[in-house]
Order: structure tokens, then C-alpha cells, then sequence
């Protein structure tokens, strides 16, 4: 038997044409770019930079899932990924619709919202993102239908199906019948997957915490298939393997823990408290905090167990009363300081 290697040689090579392609920054570019909005997931945007400039470049059809608990960016994730990248996008949630003929949503409605938001420029529309949240609601398992049929749930997921292969849609829009190609569609899916963890022990006999990959030293002579969740698991889960086997990747989110709550105050584009200390600054004021002020917001925000989602609200209220005050004053306040305790009592504050 021979040990040689076959390497495959092309019978016609066909040039990169980089002039026929929209050319997009390098991909480490656009990648620190979401970095600045969206902390602590640096897997995910890595994950999904790439299947996005394999679909742009090389063609090859994008259908990703991204499971992850709720406020851990999932859809901030991708609505920075289409602003940055010029994609017109809709989102969607799988719980609105239903399956054609019945009462509620047809998919097609998706469809048709993607060009309108392209401003009825279906080819623009036609490369878009379609991003669809709480896909897992339309599980027969998270609906606790076994039996019978199931329009608001597998129903739906079966009307997906074209979508998802890349089929011509006939769609109406604007009163005007079109062919909608969705070959070119950037397809996202998203949902927390709640449960999803007891799926994977049960496959690999380890036991896991959410979504997070174990770290443990044991876990490094385990295969890829017992370190990270696949598709068995969300069939096994409840989604139809016609649909799982549409799935081009997963993505997992990683936890929001304290220290990316802190993070994500001190360092994205969008904290809420950065908003706070710019306007003050704007004003002449200058914002002080005591030492563990941002490590207490994040043990307040996570007590709601919704994630980064909380971040703002519990800000706003630290600055609920502060702000009263300081637009009440006209002009004469120069300090705010924030003092201990203030994200239980937002009075606990001094103005100078």
C-alpha cells in the first residue's frame, strides 16, 4: 500500500477576481470594530466575521445558530455586524408566525419585511440578513406537542425550509408579485436552547455548566464532539433533522458573568454609563465614582439573571434622581460623586 498523498489538481483554474466582489475591510478590521460594542464574546464575532465573508467571497450559503443565554448579546451581535457591513437585515421572532393557510404570519411576511427595509431594493434585500429569534419556541419539545399536528410550531419550521436551502421565494411586495432569491440570504437563528445542557450530558456523560465549554484540564484529552455542543443535540433537543441539517454552523455564546458586566460599562461603544460621563462632560460636570462602583452594578444586574440586558436599566437608575437634581439646578453643580450603596438607594449621592 502506498503512503503517498493525493493531491487534487484543478482541471481549469479560474482567477480571484477581487473587482467583481464589494470589498469588504480585512476581516481582523470589522472584527475589532464589534469588538467595541460587544464585550466578552470574542468567539462568537470571530465565528460569525467568518461564515459572513465565506458567504460574501467564496458563495458558500450561510444558515448559523447561535444558542446563548438571554442578555448575552445574540442580537446586538449581529445588528453591529450588519451596520458596520452595510447588510440591510430584519428581525424576526419565530413566535409570530404560522404555517400557510392557518391564522397568524406566514415566513413568506419575513420576506417581505426584509424589502422593505431595503426600501423595495429587492436585490439589496436579496444579500441581506435574515436574523430569526426564539426559533427554539417552534419545537414540538418546547411546545409540549407530541402528537398530532402542529401548525404554530414544526409547522413553521418546515415553511423554513426553502429559506434556508437557498430556494426562489414568490413573494408580494408593495402590491407587486416578485421572485425573492435567497441563495444569497444571510441566515441567522437564535434562541437560549433552555434545557439544551441536559442534552449534552446526557450525550457525553459530562457534566456542564449552560453554555459554557468546560475548562477543566480533564476536558482537553476529550474529543471535539464531547468538548462543544452539535447537531445531534438540537435534534435531540426537538428540532426536525430536515432543519438541523440546513444548519451550516453553531455558535455558543459565553456566559455574562461579573467581570464582563464591568467590561462592558468601562469599554463598549454602547454602556449606558459612558453615555452618562460624556453628557455630564458636555455639561461642565465632572463624574466621580467610589472604587467598586462598577462591580456593584454588575452583581445588581445579574440578581435579574437577564444578563447584559439589565446593564442599562440598572444604570438609569443610579442616575434617576442625580440627573432630576442636576437638570433642576440651572448651571451651578460642577461634581456629581457616586457613593456606596447607590444601586439600592439612588440618593446615595453628592452633588458639589
Amino acid at each position: 500500500m502506498s503512503n503517498e498523498l493525493t493531491v487534487y489538481e484543478p482541471k481549469e483554474i479560474i482567477p480571484f477576481q477581487v473587482d467583481e466582489f464589494k470589498n469588504y475591510p480585512r476581516i481582523s478590521d470589522i472584527e475589532d470594530c464589534i469588538k467595541e460594542t460587544v464585550v466578552g464574546q470574542d468567539e462568537l464575532i470571530r465565528g460569525v466575521a467568518t461564515s459572513l465573508y465565506n458567504a460574501h467571497y467564496m458563495g458558500i450559503k450561510c444558515v448559523d445558530f447561535i444558542m446563548g443565554g438571554s442578555g448575552t448579546g445574540k442580537t446586538m451581535t449581529m445588528e453591529a455586524f450588519c451596520k458596520e457591513m452595510g447588510l440591510v437585515y430584519t428581525i424576526e421572532n419565530a413566535t409570530q408566525y404560522t404555517q400557510e393557510g392557518y391564522v397568524g404570519e406566514s415566513v413568506d411576511k419575513m420576506l417581505v419585511n426584509l424589502c422593505k427595509k431595503a426600501g423595495g431594493d429587492y436585490k439589496k434585500a436579496e444579500e441581506g440578513m435574515l436574523i430569526i429569534d426564539e426559533i427554539g419556541k417552534k419545537t414540538s419539545k418546547a411546545r409540549g406537542n407530541t402528537d398530532g399536528r402542529d401548525v404554530s410550531g414544526e409547522g413553521v419550521i418546515d415553511s423554513l425550509l426553502p429559506i434556508l436551502s437557498g430556494a426562489p421565494m414568490n413573494i408580494k411586495v408593495y402590491n407587486k408579485e416578485i421572485q425573492f432569491e435567497t441563495k444569497d440570504l444571510k441566515i441567522f437563528l437564535l434562541d437560549a436552547c433552555s434545557g439544551i445542557e441536559k442534552v449534552r450530558e446526557k450525550r457525553t456523560g459530562e457534566k456542564s455548566f449552560g453554555f459554557k465549554v468546560p475548562t477543566k484540564k480533564s476536558d482537553k484529552i476529550l474529543s471535539p464532539e464531547k468538548s462543544i455542543y452539535i447537531k445531534d443535540d438540537l435534534i435531540e433537543y426537538g428540532f426536525t433533522p430536515e432543519f438541523v441539517g440546513r444548519i451550516t454552523k453553531l455558535h455558543v455564546t459565553n456566559p455574562i458573568e461579573n467581570d464582563t458586566l464591568i467590561r462592558i460599562q468601562q469599554n463598549s461603544k454602547n454602556s449606558t454609563f459612558k453615555m452618562y460621563e460624556k453628557g455630564l462632560a458636555n455639561m461642565g460636570i465632572k463624574l466621580v465614582t467610589y472604587k467598586g462602583y462598577f462591580r456593584e452594578v454588575a452583581e445588581a444586574t445579574l440578581n435579574y439573571g437577564t444578563g447584559a440586558r439589565e446593564l442599562a436599566n440598572t444604570t438609569n437608575y443610579v442616575f434617576g434622581k442625580l440627573m432630576y437634581e442636576i437638570y433642576n439646578s440651572e448651571g451651578q453643580i460642577n461634581v456629581v460623586e457616586l457613593r456606596e450603596g447607590i444601586t439600592k438607594d439612588n440618593s446615595n449621592f453628592g452633588l458639589y
